[in-house]
């Protein structure tokens, strides 16, 4: 009788570090995350495995490999990682965090709430709410008082995705629900570095802050909710189509729960993520007056002094070129994981079932061999030309797949028009030597924020 051959053993191992290193390199690992995978990436290639007795993981850091994951093989890869399931204590099993049939029909359910021509609707909602904003900016121009960026563009683009996709105006409290969002964030991520904090019921005072977060933003979910049901009608906005979801035949409704998952999650998704990258570009346009000069010319010759609106997106194309640009150098999902669930190969290495696949986005998006002068801040580099043929899966800043953020549509219009309005009215300035530090929590942070003088002009 014929057995088939275990060929597991023949295979060759990818390249990494042995246990030694790898022991001695833990502490960088939980201090500096992006600079250990993007050292590692360079060191080992693209393909790195990391073993830990029994624990396997690999970083993949070849458009190819990680398209496979995501993408081409995506069913044998699973969001059952530390990652996500930290997340799942603030986010619940909504969108982001689930898999499989739930994912499905929850993602079903709430794609027509981000269709095009619905997204491109709520041109002139973003606009009205950033043009509020700058308002509140002149007295501050006018008297040199510096602003931090960080939260002021998280209170906006909080206030246009309550008024978007919830229905509500969020912006009496998005002081409140901003600070709740970064208490809670940060906090799992901290306890992801630091495995010797005391577990969550012990009431330590960080504890006690994160559950007074979690309050917070479970009662800001639950008004939100108690005040649209009692006018909710078969619309195509967000918070309708998870209310009314089950009254037609698409599969059991939701409880209580599952909405509540659904809400929070896109309260805290769809707007920490916009912010991150709108202030990390902001930054960038602040030590580049030549690419600021470039696109106020563009919004000159486009808008001729008035406001943007969604139908001048295609003719903005430097203002997306910045936006894309920023978002290479700083993405804000800088960590994307997957647990494989069955026996693979990539790159004609094994892949054990159970292993962690690690797919560093701010590390794929300094590889040189997609981005030459990978440091630098070249934002043509997005143009048509230059774009060509370089590979779908190097550049993933809202990643890929079937599991492609479900709002990215909505952030590429929100941002070149947030911009645009800022750069009609104001230039940045930062303080002198001022260099703020990426900060890896659950997104690419600023810290301790990005704080600028505005300059009328």
């Amino acid at each position: 009788m014929h057995r088939p051959t275990n060929t597991s053993a023949f295979q060759p191992q990818a390249p990494g570090p042995g246990l030694i290193p790898l022991l001695r390199s833990l502490q960088s690992l939980r201090e500096n995350p992006l600079t250990f995978l993007q050292n590692s990436a360079e060191k080992y290639g693209d393909i790195v495995q990391f073993r830990l007795g029994g624990l396997h993981a690999f970083l993949l850091n070849k458009p190819e490999y990680i398209q496979h994951v995501l993408q081409t093989n995506n069913h044998n890869y699973s969001k059952d990682t530390l990652q996500y399931n930290a997340l799942a204590a603030i986010t619940g099993r909504g969108l982001l965090t689930s898999d499989g049939e739930l994912w499905l029909r929850q993602r079903r359910r709430m794609q027509p709430a981000f269709h095009r021509e619905r997204t491109l609707s709520f041109g002139p909602l973003m606009v009205d709410a950033a043009v509020n904003m700058l308002e509140g900016w002149e007295a501050a121009a006018a008297s040199g008082q510096v602003v931090d960026l960080d939260q002021e563009l998280m209170r906006l683009t909080l206030e246009i995705l309550g008024k978007a996709l919830l229905g509500v105006d969020l912006s009496r409290e998005a002081p409140t629900l901003t600070a709740a969002v970064t208490i809670a964030l940060d906090h799992i991520v901290n306890q992801l570095k630091s495995p010797r904090l005391l577990p969550g019921f012990i009431p330590t005072r960080a504890n006690r802050q994160f559950q007074q977060a979690i309050r917070t933003l479970n009662q800001a979910v639950q008004e939100i909710i108690d005040k649209h049901v009692p006018g909710a009608t078969e619309t195509s906005d967000l918070l309708s189509l998870l209310i009314t979801a089950g009254e037609k035949a698409d599969g059991p409704g939701m409880d209580a729960r599952q909405l509540r998952d659904e809400v929070i999650t896109i309260l805290i998704a769809g707007h920490e993520t916009v912010a991150s990258a709108l202030t990390w570009t902001c930054y960038l346009m602040a030590q580049h007056p030549a690419a600021v000069e470039r696109m106020v010319n563009e919004l000159e010759q486009t808008l001729q002094g008035r406001l943007p609106c969604v139908e001048d997106l295609t003719r903005l194309e430097y203002t997306r070129q910045v936006f894309d640009e920023s978002l290479r150098l700083y993405p804000p999902a800088w960590l994307i994981t997957r647990k494989c669930l069955e026996e693979d190969k990539i790159g004609g290495f094994r892949i054990p079932a159970g292993a962690l696949m690690v797919i560093g986005v701010s590390a794929m998006h300094h590889h040189p061999a997609y981005w030459p002068d990978p440091q630098s801040f070249d934002p043509e580099r997005f143009n048509t030309a230059r774009s060509a043929g370089r590979p779908r899966f190097a550049y993933l800043p809202f990643g890929g797949g079937p599991r492609l953020c479900i709002g990215s549509g909505f952030a590429l219009t929100e941002a070149p028009l947030v911009l645009a309005c800022i750069f009609q009215r104001f230039r940045l300035e930062l303080p002198a030597n001022f260099s703020p530090q990426a900060d890896p929590l659950v997104t690419l942070r600023p810290h301790p924020g990005i704080p600028v003088r505005l300059h009328r002009v």
